[in-house]
């Protein structure tokens, strides 16, 4: 019963996010989890299918390597194996996934209660996250399709489409953020916390606003230290 309502919470999330509140705290971990598995599921065919572009395959190799947090040397590792391909992409999405959701949870969660004084719980605010998903998998699978189609990272529905993934990947990292499908992910969870919590909606479209210019500013912060710090190693 708690797997069909985290199913009905997922579709409510995407279509009309006040009846997300339908699936109530109980179900959460259940939302959690079932969320989880369809973005890392959806994450991980769209990196297999977008790796076997060559053009695609750089750009995306140039992007991981100038992400907000600076990865680990792995240049002595031997990747040439599709299963630890498969294995480093699938590892990979389960901890951002993950940590994500649940950062993305709390920062709603404290966002909301200050701009609003409703009476949420994080079990609200993670469900509300993690009914986002089917709008995270529509962005995944239509961006993908655009890369296939177009074979570059600018293709989508983003600012990034503007700036060359190869001359400025870092910047091409944090305009790419700025979409209307992350727009409409945060719109719908400020919604469904909201009303949730006994407001009317406009007051989700509000907070959904703020929370998604907020993130914005903060991953834009991270790529200008994260560039900051690559010139001192230069």
């Amino acid at each position: 019963m708690r797997l069909i309502a985290a199913g009905k919470a997922i579709w409510h999330g995407a279509v009309l996010p006040q009846r997300v509140q339908e699936a109530t705290t109980q179900a959460a971990t259940a939302t959690f989890a079932v969320a989880v598995l369809l973005v890392v599921v959806v994450s991980v065919w769209s990196a297999m299918i977008e790796n076997g572009d060559a053009t695609l395959a750089v750009e995306s190799q140039l992007l991981t390597q100038t992400t907000a947090v600076l990865p680990a040397d792995t240049t002595d590792l031997d990747m040439s194996s599709p299963q630890r391909q498969f294995t480093a992409i699938l590892g990979g999405a389960l901890t951002v996934t993950i940590v994500s959701t649940a950062a993305l949870a709390g920062f709603f969660l404290i966002v909301t209660r200050f701009m609003t004084n409703a009476p949420i719980t994080y079990g609200m605010a993670i469900v509300a996250v993690a009914s986002s998903a089917l709008v995270q998998c529509l962005d995944l699978s239509l961006s993908s399709a655009g890369h296939i189609i177009f074979h570059t990272a600018r293709a989508g529905l983003h600012a990034g489409a503007f700036i060359s993934p190869i001359e400025s990947p870092m910047l091409f990292t944090w305009l790419q953020r700025i979409s209307l499908f992350s727009l409409w992910q945060y719109v719908a969870i400020a919604i469904a916390l909201t009303t949730w919590g006994g407001l009317h909606q406009r007051f989700g479209l509000v907070v959904g606003f703020i929370v998604w210019i907020v993130t914005r500013l903060i991953f834009g912060a991270l790529t200008l230290v994260t560039w900051v710090v690559s010139l001192q190693k230069v």
